[in-house]
Order: structure tokens, then sequence, then C-alpha cells
């Protein structure tokens, strides 16, 4: 089954509409539209803004926005179900191919490793004697330097803080420490506030939209940022 784009071009063609004619209407990029149509949401900068842009589109064609995101989300699963397939039975396929063109080979292996394993058997029957005055001055030795050596002083820690306000309603994804604090849209003179151990990753869909600060200074979240004024940013301790 293919993605929702083949629908939403047959029914703009339909209605004579140019790509033209529905980003001046809609407010839609030209890329986002084309996009759409040809089910690639890689152009977008995240799943989110796909999803939206594709109800806003399918309501101006007078199509059903929760039919054309349910023919998304079955046309991705049947993706995945592809790919996974595929990376399966080429591994299979190698593996096999490996075992016949190594085949000798893999036999003189397994004859080492059965060799091997005798040994260790062998040895580990023969009786050893231990001299238990050396045991007993290296037991003595090894207590001794667990009474000298000192554990390090733990750093005191201080929580980092983010702090951002939204000047317009811009999609915001922020991870700190590795674990997701917040995906969504974050609405006009809302805030979002947190804390943290180390780092926070911030990833903005529109940097014009928000105010950024971290530990109370305010962040220079344009450097970096795409001619579409998206950035990602990494926030760490000094």
């Amino acid at each position: 089954m293919s993605g929702p784009g083949k629908v939403l071009q047959q029914a703009r063609k339909k209605k004579r509409y140019s790509i033209d004619k529905v980003h001046k209407t809609t407010k839609i990029k030209k890329e986002f539209i084309e996009g759409l149509e040809n089910d690639n949401a890689s152009v977008f900068p995240a799943e989110l803004y796909y999803k939206n842009f594709l109800k806003t589109y399918a309501q101006f064609l007078s199509l059903d926005p929760a039919e054309m995101l349910n023919m998304y989300e079955q046309s991705k699963t049947e993706q995945e179900d592809d790919l996974f397939t595929q990376d399966n039975s080429n591994s299979e396929n190698k593996l096999v191919e490996f075992f016949k063109n190594n085949k000798k080979t893999l036999t003189y292996i397994g004859y080492a490793l059965i060799g091997l394993i005798l040994i260790c058997v062998i040895i580990m029957l023969i009786p050893t004697k231990k001299n238990s005055n050396n045991f007993e001055e290296n037991t003595s030795a090894t207590a001794q330097i667990k009474q000298n050596v000192s554990s390090p002083a733990k750093k005191q820690q201080t929580e980092q803080k983010l702090y951002i306000k939204a000047v317009d309603d811009t999609w915001l994804k922020i991870a700190g420490d590795g674990d997701k604090l917040f995906e969504d849209i974050l609405s006009k003179d809302k805030t979002f506030e947190t804390k943290t151990k180390n780092e926070f990753i911030i990833k903005i869909g529109n940097i014009d939209g928000v105010e950024v600060y971290f530990n109370d200074k305010l962040v220079d979240i344009s450097k970096g940022a795409s001619g579409s004024k998206v950035n990602t940013i990494t926030l760490k301790r000094d």
C-alpha cells in the first residue's frame, strides 16, 4: 500500500490547483507540499511537522485528514516490515554462503577448540601445592593496601537549568543526559523549564520562535542554523 501522496496529488490536479496556489493559500512551503505528494517525510524537521501539514493539506483539498494519516501509518509499517524481511534474508544467505565456502577451515577450528578444552580439563585435574606462608603474606598485604587507599572525594554536581519561552508556536525536541524530556509544539507565550545533571540537546523547528536560557543566561541559538531556521544545539556544564 502506498502513502497518501498520490491521493493528495490527484485531488489537487482534479481541482486544477497549482503548487504555487496551494502555497499562497495554505502558507505551506512549496518543498513541503512536494514532500507530502511524494510521500517524502525526510524534508520535514520532524515527523510531527509532517503529520500537521498532512492534516492541513487534506482539509484544504476536502479530504479526510484521519484517513490520510491512517494511510501514512500503514505505509510506514509496511516499509519497516519489508526492510526487516530483506535484511533477515540477506543475513541468512550470507551465513549459508560463509559456511559453504569455509567448511574445511571451520572443521579444523572445531578440532582445535576441542583439543584446547581437553588440555584445560587435564590441567585443572592435576593437584597443585599452595605455599600457605606466601598466601597469608599476600592476603595481609592486600588488606593493608585496601586500608591505605582512600576513595576519591565525590565532586559536587550542580544541576543544569534550562528555561525556554515561546514567542511564537514552535516545535521543540529536548533531551537531557540522553533521556527525552519534551517533543511537541510549544505554543506562543508558553514556557518550558527543567533541570539535568550534565547536558541538554535541543532541536528547534524555528529559531525565531523561542528564547532559550541556560543557567539563567540567554543562549545564541542562531549559530549553525539552517536556511529554514532549524537548528540543533547542545548545552552542557563548563
